[in-house]
């Protein structure tokens, strides 16, 4: 039988190591292929795409419900697209909405502050010549319709608006802004009142509340007059939505004064319009 040479192995084997370390400790480290924005969203999808869909989510929630976008993603199947989830003040942030009460002012700010966040991702992503597409959904609806009013419709190139208003009713946003919420109850006609809804909330519910409030006391069809041309804008709106309510008949003839591609959904209510909305992602933005 031949014989092992056992010290011959162990020197082998002790190189092999040596050069294994030495290789891993000079590997180069991966960086994120969108560094400088990273702390700033979640990326889904073709990242070498050349359509970028920048989400700015419904809620206000604490958190980035990046299933729901996946969900999105795979229902519409634009996987080949890249789709950049944006934080929000309050996902970035959560720990201050869930001990204390903020007041209405500082709900405000907080809005400000998401919707600055918004656009510097869209001005990475332009910047890069790439097509940015911008997604708003309920909340988000109104977050789009702020950072069109604070910084024109050419920031981006095309914006899918859904579920959202551009001047909803006071009897709305202003029990929300003292942290209340309310609810579009609609009779067999299709005619709707606005009740509050008698519920104990979370100091987290009643901050969240304040925030949708604090985009939505504007009145957007008076701070887009200016905008000659909103053609860009798809408008998906449900005519029994139980959240923000339909689009008002002044509403309506605002958009299609602009020029603006509006879709109704009639007896859809809030979820049957985002998933109505939703589908027209992959020709809206030419996925």
């Amino acid at each position: 039988m031949k014989k092992i040479n056992l010290q011959l192995i162990i020197a082998v084997f002790t190189l092999l190591n040596i050069l294994s370390s030495c290789s891993i400790k000079d590997e180069p480290v991966t960086e994120h292929p969108f560094h400088e924005i990273k702390e700033h969203a979640t990326f889904h999808g073709n990242f070498e795409s050349n359509i970028v869909v920048i989400n700015t989510q419904g809620g206000p929630e604490t958190k980035l419900e990046d299933n729901v976008l996946r969900d999105i993603m795979n229902t519409t199947n634009t996987y080949n697209a890249l789709f950049v989830n944006v934080h929000q003040k309050q996902t970035k942030e959560p720990h201050l909405f869930s001990k204390a009460d903020i007041t209405f002012e500082e709900a405000k700010q907080y809005d400000i502050e998401s919707v600055v966040r918004l656009k510097n991702v869209i001005d990475y992503y332009k910047k890069k010549n790439k097509k940015v597409c911008v997604l708003g959904i309920s909340f988000g609806a109104f977050m789009t319709q702020e950072l069109i009013a604070e910084y024109g419709i050419d920031i981006a190139d095309k914006y899918l608006i859904i579920a959202g208003r551009l001047d909803i009713e006071k009897e709305t946003w202003s029990p929300f802004s003292e942290g209340k919420m309310t609810e579009y109850i609609y009779n067999q006609s299709g005619d709707f009142s606005i009740s509050i809804i008698d519920k104990e909330l979370s100091t987290e519910e009643k901050n969240m509340a304040k925030l949708a409030a604090g985009l939505g006391f504007n009145r957007y069809t008076k701070r887009l007059k200016a905008i000659e041309d909103l053609s860009k804008i798809t408008y998906i709106y449900g005519t029994r939505d139980e959240q923000v309510g339909p689009l008002s008949d002044e509403e309506i003839k605002f958009l299609e004064s602009k020029k603006v591609q509006i879709g109704k959904n009639d007896g859809a209510n809030h979820d049957q319009t985002i998933q109505a909305g939703a589908s027209l992602i992959k020709a809206l933005f030419g996925i």
